[in-house]
C-alpha cells in the first residue's frame, strides 16, 4: 500500500501547491491550537511545506525535523524552508531512536498510517517528557457525497478512513484535548473538484480505479443534480484535530 501511495504523492509535485485548499485550512488550524515554546520539533507528513510554513512563522528559531515517504515533495519543501533537515522514510518506522522533540506535529497525514494503533504510540515515544503533540487526520464522513455517488455509479471510489473514535482511543491516557471539524468547499463543477483531487496526490482508495467512460458521464451528471448549491457542487471534509502531552 505505501508503495502506492508514495508513488501517487511524488507524481503530484507539481500541482500539490496549486490544489491544496483543504490542507491549508486544516494546516492553519492546527497550527492555531499549539501553545508553549519549542525549540527541536518533528513534523510528520511534510509534503511540499505547506504546515512547515505555518511552523517556521511559529517558531522562527526551531530546529525542524521533516519527515515524508515522498522524495519529490521533500525536494520542494527544502527550497522554500533549506535550514530544516529532511528525512524520506515511512514514518510509521522512523529511523531516529533515541532522538528526542519537545514537539511532534502532523497536519492532514495520520489517515496514511496502516497500523496507528501501534505507530502513533511509538511516535509519540520520541517526545521528551513534557513534550507537546498535535495531529490533525481526515477521517470518515469525508468525500461523503462522492461516496454515496459511487455507491450509484461505480465511478469515484473513496479511501476507508478512520472514525474520530479511532483515534480517540488511541491516545486515551495521554493529556490530550480533541476537536472534530467538518468543512465544506464549493466548486464551479465535479470536474474541477476532480481536478483538485488529482492535484494533490491523494488519489489511492485501495480499491480498483477501472470504471466505464457511462459511469463517469452518470456521475458527472448526478453530483449537481443531487447536491449542487446555487450552481456550485458542495465537497464534504471530516477533520480531527488532536493537542496533547505526554
Amino acid at each position: 500500500m505505501k508503495v502506492h501511495i508514495k508513488r501517487s504523492f511524488d507524481s503530484s509535485c507539481s500541482t500539490y501547491d496549486e490544489s491544496c485548499d483543504i490542507q491549508r485550512m486544516v494546516a492553519s488550524h492546527l497550527a492555531g491550537q499549539i501553545t508553549g515554546k519549542h525549540t527541536d520539533i518533528l513534523e510528520i507528513g511534510t509534503g511540499t511545506g505547506i504546515f512547515t510554513s505555518e511552523l517556521a512563522s511559529k517558531y522562527v528559531d526551531a530546529s525542524v525535523t521533516c519527515v515524508d515517504v515522498a522524495h519529490s515533495l521533500l525536494a520542494e519543501a527544502r527550497v522554500k524552508h533549506p535550514k530544516n533537515r529532511y528525512v524520506c522514510a515511512d514514518a510509521e518506522r522512523l529511523p531516529m531512536a533515541g532522538q528526542s522533540f519537545d514537539l511532534i506535529a502532523s497536519s492532514s497525514t495520520l489517515q496514511w498510517f496502516g497500523k496507528p494503533e501501534k505507530s502513533i504510540p511509538n511516535m509519540l515515544s520520541n517526545l521528551i517528557s513534557g513534550g507537546q503533540f498535535a495531529f490533525s487526520v481526515f477521517v470518515d464522513g469525508t468525500f461523503q457525497e462522492m461516496s454515496i455517488l459511487n455507491g450509484m455509479t461505480g465511478f469515484g471510489s473513496v479511501y476507508n478512513l478512520r472514525p474520530d473514535s479511532d483515534y480517540m482511543e488511541i491516545l486515551k491516557g495521554y493529556d490530550v484535548q480533541f476537536e472534530t471539524k467538518e468543512y465544506v468547499l464549493y466548486f464551479d463543477t465535479v470536474k474541477d473538484f476532480l481536478k483538485k483531487q488529482k492535484g494533490t496526490g491523494a488519489t489511492f482508495t485501495g480499491m480498483s480505479k477501472f470504471s466505464s467512460k457511462s459511469s463517469y458521464q452518470k456521475f458527472l451528471e448526478l453530483y449537481p443534480e443531487l447536491f449542487g448549491e446555487d450552481g456550485k457542487i458542495p465537497v464534504t471534509y471530516n477533520i480531527f484535530y488532536a493537542v496533547g502531552k505526554v
